[in-house]
């Protein structure tokens, strides 16, 4: 008899800052068992909300860790703070030193597989529920969507990881040796599928709804994991089902994407919300405390993590309006704010824009749970997969359409941003600005794309996923630490650092079941 309770494969890594000690993830409803529970439509719908519930952990938020090892060991930013020891696990990572005891490791490995195993539940058990069968099989949908997401980041991260598709015992999980990727890309791979084929349209959920996961999520998440397998033909069909089913579309307006008034936007593809109705009710988001300056006299006090480079400033044309929606400069002032933005920590001077809410949107909010949703997938990162596939697919001409619809989008938005009454550098936009492409090279257009995705989707936690696909994370770090004469990049080993170490204390917990991986 499979009994209720699910288990992360972690039972007690300490991370640092969490407050949490105890990081059994057990899925217990009350005293209730799976003699008790899973037994109608309401209680798997309860069970799923437990899934999406994993992406937001008060103080363990998943986008966190996305945008600190996503960014932070890449060429895109820096970690900041007030030390070398502030933070000190993402100082390890940043300079390429990561232990398999760090903590921001731990916290990724114990997220995603909390979230696996709470969609193991809704679709291990939703078959034999009672009711209504056709919202169960919507439940059990929007599960393998959430559990196909949680295996790309962890395959991706990891390489060979368990591969749990059931609820297991503590005593069966302990036992579970780590599985070959091709076989977690089967399984990603079938779960967006099944997903896509049973998941509504954006905007085919009630109102009440919106948030859920979507065919479009479903069907972009399978795109990556086709684009990270090397398989253009298919991530080419993934995201020509997106373009054309007309579900979305960009924003006019590039800073829109992190404005209040575009929560989930006809370009939002996957957004959690974090929004507050009650100050008593902890759902808000407290990422934003970690990105923004130090500065308590603006009224900001965050931790100033998340610091955009020198260098990735200088990967725009000076006249690109994307750079007042990138970067927070030294001097700039929201509006309602008395004090300039003061950077005076940052190691390069600027701090993370689309994470900063300004001060007059936080008033009667303690900083630490702040009603502001988190985009995490967006349907310029479709266009620019899509034009990448098409490129590699032999359609150059093609892709150049898809490319250009971001380049336009980017030259026609604002340059002076409406949230700053002080704006220190406003490109200098002209008729030239950001022309379209017009080469149909492969490789030189390969290298325009790659290009594009950095500008388009900086700091939001990309850049070392696309490095690693591209095959050329070592390289592009090597030359960061030559070009600045620092040691962030030069430690960096080809045959290590494309993956994230195991965690120490589950390879310890299984008895070196699990193992670690090379040259940790």
């Amino acid at each position: 008899m499979k009994r209720l309770f699910t288990y992360s494969l972690i039972f007690a890594l300490g991370l640092a800052g969490s407050g949490c000690a105890d990081l059994l993830d057990t899925t217990t409803y009350g005293q209730q068992t799976s003699e008790t529970f899973y037994k109608t439509d309401a209680q798997i719908g309860e069970a799923l909300t437990g899934a999406y519930l994993k992406l937001r952990v008060k103080w363990n938020e998943y986008i966190l860790d996305h945008c600190l090892i996503g960014d932070v060991t890449t060429d895109d930013a820096l970690k900041g703070g007030g030390s070398e020891g502030d933070m000190a696990e993402m100082y390890d990572m940043e300079q390429f030193l990561t232990q398999p005891t760090n903590a921001e490791v731990a916290r990724r490995w114990r997220l995603l597989y909390g979230l696996v195993n709470r969609c193991n539940d809704v679709i291990y058990y939703g078959p034999s529920a009672q009711g209504d069968k056709e919202l169960i099989a919507r439940y059990i949908n929007e599960a393998k969507a959430l559990r196909g997401f949680g295996y790309y980041f962890l395959v991706t991260s990891f390489g060979d990881v368990p591969l749990l598709t059931e609820p297991l015992t503590p005593d069966e999980v302990i036992a579970t040796p780590r599985a070959p990727q091709e076989q977690v890309y089967q399984l990603i791979i079938q779960d967006l599928t099944d997903a896509a084929e049973g998941l509504p349209e954006k905007g085919g959920y009630p109102e009440s709804d919106q948030y859920r996961v979507t065919r479009g999520m479903a069907l972009m998440m399978l795109g990556k994991t086709y684009m990270f397998r090397y398989d253009y033909p298919n991530a080419e069909k993934a995201f020509y089902e997106i373009v054309s089913s007309q579900k979305y579309n960009l924003l006019p307006q590039y800073g829109w994407n992190w404005f209040k008034e575009y929560e989930n936007s006809i370009e939002s593809v996957f957004e959690i919300p974090n929004q507050m109705y009650d100050k008593n009710v902890g759902t808000g988001t407290n990422v934003p405390h970690f990105f923004t300056t130090r500065d308590a006299i603006t009224g900001y006090g965050g931790y100033g993590f998340h610091c955009p480079t020198q260098d990735l400033w200088d990967a725009y044309d000076p006249d690109d309006p994307r750079l007042t929606y990138v970067f927070t400069q030294k001097g700039d002032r929201y509006a309602g704010d008395t004090q300039t933005q003061e950077n005076a920590l940052s190691p390069s001077g600027y701090h993370d824009y689309k994470y900063t809410v300004p001060a007059v949107d936080k008033v009667g909010w303690d900083v630490w749970l702040i009603p502001y949703n988190v985009r995490f997938l967006r349907y310029a990162d479709v266009l620019l997969l899509y034009a990448e596939a098409l490129n590699e697919n032999g359609k150059s001409g093609e892709a150049l359409t898809y490319l250009n619809l971001v380049r336009k989008r980017a030259r026609e938005t604002d340059p002076v941003d409406p949230r700053r009454d002080i704006q220190v550098y406003i490109p200098p936009t002209t008729d030239a600005t950001l022309p379209d492409i017009t080469t149909t090279n492969k490789d030189e257009l390969r290298q325009i794309i790659w290009d594009e995705r950095r500008r388009e989707l900086a700091m939001e936690g990309w850049r070392r996923e696309d490095l690693i696909r591209q095959k050329r994370y070592g390289e592009v770090m090597k030359a960061y630490a030559t070009k600045y004469n620092t040691t962030k990049g030069a430690r960096f080993e080809e045959d290590r650092d494309y993956l994230l170490p195991i965690p120490q204390a589950e390879i310890d917990r299984t008895n070196n079941i699990v193992t670690q991986n090379p040259n940790y």
